[in-house]
């Protein structure tokens, strides 16, 4: 009895410790520093006329709050390649990248704050004007 204790105490601690390491977002820094990567994706799910404003540079909007569209994007994506996620502050990012692991993409990252927190670490935009 006492042995599966034990051994119950040490796969909750081994679960606890893996979950803090994959939190799923990550701050402006890493998140750009990760897109800069080969091989990435990045997707933008604020609404179009947000993304107009100004955007990562190479990052393919997919509006969250448009169903159709959003799932039409996330189609056009390498579940096997990472995915790096953002919106305004959050919220939006971290439904739309539960959605992504739900359905089957192997890394997805979300940027902690958003594009706020990117404008306030001075981060480059692109704007479609």
């Amino acid at each position: 009895m006492r042995r599966h204790f034990i051994q119950a105490v040490m796969l909750l601690l081994t679960a606890c410790s893996a979950a803090g390491q994959d939190k799923g977002t990550i701050n402006p820094d890493e998140f750009e520093k990760a897109i800069r990567e080969k091989g990435v994706q990045v997707l933008d799910v604020r609404r179009p006329d947000e993304y107009k404003e100004g955007h990562l540079a190479g990052a393919v909007n997919a509006d969250w709050h448009d169903d159709k569209v959003f799932q039409e994007q996330a189609a056009l994506l390498d579940k096997k390649k990472p995915v790096y996620v953002y919106c305004l502050s959050g919220g939006r990012s971290a439904k739309a990248t539960g959605w992504l692991k739900d359905n089957g993409f192997a890394t997805v990252i979300g940027l902690e704050g958003g594009i706020k927190a990117w404008k306030a670490a001075s981060k480059p935009l692109q704007t479609d004007h």
